[in-house]
């Protein structure tokens, strides 16, 4: 798994989201919390890595869900 980046060009943040999520029973939005970046970010990293099918992530359907509940949210 060779890549261009060396370990300084590493967000540390968002690898520790990325390590959350993918070996605890974290959400997005709660590694992404924990780790000091935001759901949209991590989910964007995670496409980015190619990891998106095998995470089952589907940024449209993840969008219309984090607005819907932030509304509800808001409603309570």
């Amino acid at each position: 798994m060779g890549t261009d980046e060396s370990i300084d060009d590493v967000d540390a943040e968002m690898a520790l989201a990325l390590g959350l999520f993918a070996l605890s029973d974290a959400t997005v939005h709660e590694a992404a919390t924990q780790a000091d970046v935001t759901g949209w970010e991590l989910e964007q990293a995670i496409e980015r890595a190619g990891l998106a099918d095998t995470f089952g992530i589907d940024t449209e359907a993840d969008v219309s869900k984090e607005i819907d509940s932030l509304l509800d949210r808001q409603l309570e």
